[in-house]
């Protein structure tokens, strides 16, 4: 017996060393991943914790690991990962008390003034103004937003206002909406980072008024930057009118106004839609076309060429061409992220080390994430590093297996053939890739698959690759000397054909798949299920496969959708009929009735879903029955609450827009309980209706609406 443990002892530390010898320099890769899990804690805590005391936990594990030594090394191992998730716990909780600024608590209609940062449009078409340096008149500066969001809605201001013009108007401001139900999309957060703290709509004339102080540099430099988009954007547009300039003004200068809904949604449904965003493609695109065309045009001379590193000079180029993209693009979060990435790609050819490996993107990741750790939480931080570290990885294997091979034929037809050959497989290669590493994340967020996804790239990234953006930067090289027309018109012919692909492949049968909501814990399963597959090298790392078929089961199997879905303030209702949702209004909160039809993975619009059966209705109410439940919803407000109790039996959901306080057997949700209440789902048990809140009072965080 005591043998055959000396065997398994010496068995299990050669196990480990085969491990540490495989696995030793991955251990980094798993840095931005700890600091990671770190930040997602922090966000999902139900309550704020004491942001004095977060920041202990990062000493207090570095102290720990200190004194263990000889077999107690392992813990010391343990203790400083722990540092790095409790370093991504404490910067999550600074960037949040950072961005804390004043927000709109309830509707209100004053005066405002601000300075305008950016004009774009709503999903409608009207104008929209984002602002800084708010006043509101009527509310002290303590209680002021940072930023407002005003919405133009009437047609008598022909001529917007350009970013940095100070203007004054009457609006009605509003807070940032909430999700449509528990568990949904919250834009609250997402403005609350944003440190925007209302929206509004103009009601009153826009006037232009002097500025009261003068900008500093910093805030010149950032209107002089916005101006200079603005006037881009009208040109382009002007020079290629329709949906060729939309199109053009939204990869240059990232503005997506002028793009037309049915173009946009037939982007979405071949899969394309990634092309609008200014993110890594674009941003990948021009630098590396910058660098290949100086360094090619530093060796055509031989003294440049026998004298200078032109591989770093290009470097140096591409990334000073890659930081006035990022700031004529307008900075956004994506285009940050992209620059980031390239940055360290470059980088690392400046110091003659490998561009483009695993080691590169965990530091870029770990740098967008130190930066700005909420876009942990970003379909678009998510698919982008998915995307990138399933290339890196997927490139690395088929290099190693290439490596194995025999010597290839030489001569200029093979060489010539062998070159198509490379460019065809690694085009089909690096979208499939890409596609399956996003699809998971695209199909959690936004409830829908592209099926022809891989087609519709296959067809439209080399046009934008070869075509687009090549015409694209030669125009910005002949803009200074007003040659730049033609260069866009070829650009504009490139784009007409991804729009031409993007509307064949949104026609074919099946192109769009909806898919039901996934419990918050598929995301997370799915991710490190990935990062365990693409980091290790040995076999322990198809454990991966096993978290990411576990995430897809319990995906798959997951409890119906709930029942009643009711929106803030009742202003929406739908239950689960025979036929699918039914809806109570063929056209109200337009957003939340499309954000359930899809989250249930269904493919109805709002109309056919309030024609379905299973409601009951009248002029001033509405009864439905789910199981052995009734569930009543009053409109009315000249019904008195006396008329409202009859209604209050057992088994018996009321819902009363304008309904007071009332006794009775029934769930009662009144005009002050939804005010308190937001958003709110139903789910029926055997035992007892299971009634979700979006503002649940057992979550109050700092973006919460208290």
């Amino acid at each position: 017996m005591a043998d055959q443990d000396r065997t398994d002892k010496v068995a299990f530390g050669a196990q480990l060393l085969e491990f540490y010898r495989l696995e030793s320099r991955r251990f980094i890769l798993w840095l931005p991943v700890l600091f990671g899990i770190g930040i997602w804690i922090f966000f999902a805590l139900s309550t704020e914790p004491d942001h004095r005391t977060v920041w202990i936990w990062v000493p207090l594990a570095i102290v720990a690991a200190l004194p263990l030594r000889g077999a107690l090394a392992a813990l010391r191992l343990l203790c400083g990962l722990g540092a790095v998730t409790a370093l991504g716990f404490s910067m999550a909780a600074w960037s949040a008390h950072r961005a804390d600024a004043p927000q709109i608590r309830f509707p209100l209609g004053e005066t405002v003034e601000g300075r305008v940062l950016w004009v774009s449009r709503s999903a409608s078409g009207a104008p929209r103004l984002l602002l800084d340096d708010v006043t509101v008149y009527g509310l002290e500066p303590e209680h002021t937003p940072a930023r407002v969001r005003l919405t133009v809605l009437d047609g008598v201001h022909a001529e917007m206002p350009a970013p940095g013009s100070i203007v004054r108007t009457y609006a009605t401001l509003m807070p940032p909406g909430e999700p449509v139900e528990p568990g949904a999309f919250d834009f609250r957060k997402r403005a609350f980072f944003e440190r925007l703290g209302g929206i509004g709509l103009v009601r009153g004339a826009l006037l232009n008024v002097p500025a009261k102080t003068a900008p500093g540099p910093l805030d010149a430099v950032r209107v002089w930057i916005a101006r200079q988009r603005d006037q881009m954007s009208r040109a382009l547009r002007e020079m290629l009118p329709g949906r060729q300039g939309a199109f053009a003004a939204a990869i240059i200068v990232g503005d997506r106004a002028e793009i037309g809904e049915a173009d946009a949604e037939a982007l979405r449904a071949s899969n394309l839609a990634h092309l609008l965003a200014i993110s890594g493609l674009h941003m990948g695109m021009l630098t590396g076309l910058v660098f290949a065309s100086l360094r090619l045009l530093l060796v055509a001379f031989p003294w440049t060429a026998l004298n200078l590193s032109t591989r770093k000079l290009a470097a140096i180029g591409a990334l000073l061409a890659g930081a006035s993209y990022l700031a004529l693009s307008g900075g956004t979060v994506a285009t940050q992220r992209a620059y980031v990435m390239v940055a360290v790609a470059f980088t690392a050819v400046l110091f003659d080390r490998p561009a483009l490996t695993l080691r590169a993107l965990a530091l870029a990741a770990l740098i967008v994430l130190v930066l700005r750790p909420v876009s942990l939480l970003d379909a678009g931080f998510q698919m982008s590093f998915a995307a990138t570290a399933a290339l890196v990885t997927g490139f690395e294997q088929l290099r190693s297996y290439g490596d194995r091979g025999p010597p290839s034929k030489t001569g200029l037809a093979h060489t010539a053939l062998r070159a198509v050959l490379v460019f065809i497989g690694s085009l089909l290669v690096s979208s499939l890739l890409a596609g399956v590493a996003t699809a998971p994340f695209a199909a959690y967020h936004f409830n829908r698959s592209a099926p022809y996804g891989l087609l519709s790239n296959l067809l439209a990234l080399p046009v934008m690759g070869f075509w687009i953006a090549p015409s694209a930067s030669l125009a910005a090289v002949l803009a200074p000397f007003g040659f730049a027309e033609p260069a866009l018109q070829v650009m504009g012919q490139g784009i007409e054909q991804v729009l031409r692909v993007a509307h064949w492949v949104s026609g074919l049968p099946g192109a769009v798949r909806y898919i039901p909501a996934a419990p918050t814990v598929v995301l997370p399963m799915i991710a490190l299920g990935g990062l365990w597959l693409l980091i290790w090298r040995g076999p322990w790392r198809f454990a991966g496969v096993a978290a990411i078929t576990g995430a897809l089961l319990i995906w798959h199997t997951a409890p119906p959708r709930p029942d009643v879905l009711i929106a803030p303030e009742a202003r929406l209702i739908g239950f689960l009929g025979p036929e699918g949702r039914v809806l109570d209004h063929p056209t109200a909160q337009g957003f939340a009735a499309k954000s359930w039809l899809r989250r249930d993975g269904d493919a109805a619009d709002q109309e056919s879903a309030a024609i379905r059966p299973g409601l009951l209705r009248d002029a001033s109410s509405l009864a439905a029955e789910v199981g052995n439940w009734s569930i009543r919803a009053v409109w009315s407000r000249k019904i008195s609450d006396i008329d409202l109790a009859r209604f209050c039996t057992e088994k018996t959901i009321l819902i009363a827009r304008y309904g007071g306080a009332i006794k009775g057997r029934c769930i009662y949700f009144g005009e002050a309980e939804l005010s308190r209440s937001g958003a709110i789902a139903i789910r029926f048990t055997p035992n007892a209706p299971d009634v979700t809140l979006a503002r649940d009072p057992a979550r109050q965080r700092l973006w919460s609406l208290q």
